[in-house]
This record gives C-alpha cells, structure tokens and sequence, in this order.
C-alpha cells in the first residue's frame, strides 16, 4: 500500500494462508482500505485469510464491523476462513456483539494456523479457458458434466447459464484467459469466473421475473442467491454467482 498512508497491510503467506499484518491507525477514513485488503486476499483463495492487529491502533471500537462485513462478503461464495489475532490491546473488543458471535479469535497467529478449522465438505473444480468466443461452449460442456457428476441436475440450466454470461463477459472485454471454477458446499454451488483484468464488473441489482428473462449481467443477477465481483490481491479480479439446490417438496 502506499506508504504516505496511515495504514499499510504487510503481507505474507504461511501454511497455504495469507497473513496480514495492518500497521497505522484503523478509522473512517482508512477502513476502505483494509475492507478491500482482506477482499482481495481471499479472492485469491487461499486456505484461509489471517489479520494479525498487533500494530494496528483502532480509533472507535464500531470499527472492528470491518472484519464482520468481510466474514460476510467472503462466507457467501467462498470457503476460505477468515481469522484475526486480536492482540492484547484488542481482545476485549472482540468478546462480544457481532464480532464475538461471526468471527474466529485467536491469540497468536500460530496458534491460528494450528487450530485452522476444515471447510465444510464440498466438491470443487476448475477449467482453464482461452480468451475466444468459443470457450463459452467449452464452458457449457463442463458445467453440464460437473452437475451431473455431482448429482445436481436440477441446477444444470441455471449453472450453464450463469457460467455462460460470466465467460462471455470476460471474452468480450478482456484479453484475459478465464478460470472457471464450480464449488458445491452446503447445498450451495458457486459459479466463479476469474481472470486478469482488475477492472471491476458493475453487476446489475436483480430485477423482474424468471418468466420474463433478461440476457448478459441482467441474467446472473435474476439466477443467482448472491452474486458478485471481487478484485484479488495477485491482480485481476473474479466475478461469481451462488445458485441454490431447491428444497425437496
């Protein structure tokens, strides 16, 4: 980060984790900047994501809401853990509200490693994808597979739509391969595109009824529980889509 800045995030990697290490003074004016830190590194997708707060000053403790709105922008598309080392100075504020209730707390960064929980069991797999138009049928063909492999059919059309218009997007405005990944947890499955662009994608608010769908974005957004775009950390960004399996009638 820019070092005229009243706060940096050093960062690191241990044990496939990403540790951060916020150095300065956590405020209003600076909370942007390790909201979007911690972002960028989890869409990078490592095992899990470790803030370590001993060099950070927080002005108002309301602020520690950072970690609890990143816990849950990540926890809704992805399985990566996100845990803070509070510090003596801080360990008080996280022992209750909503951070004590959302968030993995521990003492040391290393006794975060040690006691890193296994994800929820889920399936997971990724395709490499050419910029071209024609990786969109690629696209569809493993997307198709995927689902049937995992016994959910039942979101085959959605999933090969959604896939379809996030790897159209990223050949119509980038030069980027796309990396396609499907992720099955918790009755979840999470169709994620990424590639090198950083320019965000303006995903459109849903609108409208199934009956009567729209193409491009529109699409994503009507299909999907949750949608979003992520920039990550190692550059470029990833756009991804939850889609439901219906309950049992």
């Amino acid at each position: 980060m820019d070092g005229d800045s009243p706060l940096r995030c050093d960062l690191s990697a241990l044990q496939g984790a990403t540790i951060i290490r916020p150095a300065g003074v956590l405020s209003i004016q600076t909370y942007p900047l390790l909201r979007d830190a911690m972002l960028k590194c989890a869409a990078d997708q490592p095992r899990a994501v470790i803030v370590d707060l001993d060099a950070l000053e927080i002005t108002h403790d309301y602020l520690i809401s950072v970690f609890v709105t990143v816990w849950m922008r990540v926890s809704a598309w992805s399985a990566v853990s996100l845990v803070v080392v509070p510090g003596p100075a801080h360990a008080a504020a996280f022992d209750h509200g909503p951070a004590h209730r959302f968030l993995t707390v521990r003492s040391t960064v290393l006794d975060a490693l040690e006691q890193l929980e296994e994800p929820a069991p889920r399936q997971r797999t990724e395709l490499w994808l050419p910029p071209s138009a024609l990786s969109v049928r690629a696209a569809q063909r493993f997307v198709t597979d995927t689902c049937d492999n995992w016994k959910v059919d039942t979101l085959t059309p959605h999933a090969v739509a959604v896939a379809s218009e996030l790897v159209a997007n990223t050949a119509r405005h980038t030069t980027s391969p796309a990396r396609l990944r499907l992720e099955l947890r918790r009755r979840r499955l999470t169709v994620a595109v990424a590639d090198d662009d950083p320019r965000p994608v303006a995903l459109p608010h849903p609108a409208g009824d199934l009956a009567e769908p729209r193409g491009g974005l529109h699409l994503v957004t009507q299909l999907a529980h949750a949608s979003g775009c992520s920039r990550r950390q190692s550059g470029g960004k990833v756009v991804w889509a939850v889609l439901r399996i219906p309950s049992n009638p």
